[in-house]
């Protein structure tokens, strides 16, 4: 069974894919050896300017669930978070 880190991990090496393909795709258009026109171009980098801070805000929620478990709450850290 995978273990809450191995999951960040995977997490984490997915988003670091992500970024990469989105960065290696416009080297390619800026250098001229993938000829897209400047809306598909625009709309790609809106696509990434969205993408981003979403999978961020995915990744902190699940980040933040696997470190705070709902079987870890016990009547002193509810009664500390008053």
């Amino acid at each position: 069974m995978m273990d809450d880190s191995d999951y960040i991990m995977i997490g984490s090496a997915f988003l670091v894919g992500v970024i990469w393909v989105c960065a290696w795709f416009f080297k390619k258009v800026m250098r001229g050896e993938i000829g897209v026109s400047v809306n598909t171009a625009l709309l790609a980098l809106l696509v990434v300017i969205l993408l981003v801070p979403f999978v961020m805000n995915v990744s902190a929620h699940f980040v933040s669930q696997v470190l705070h478990h709902a079987d870890d709450a016990t009547e002193e850290n509810a009664a500390s978070h008053q």
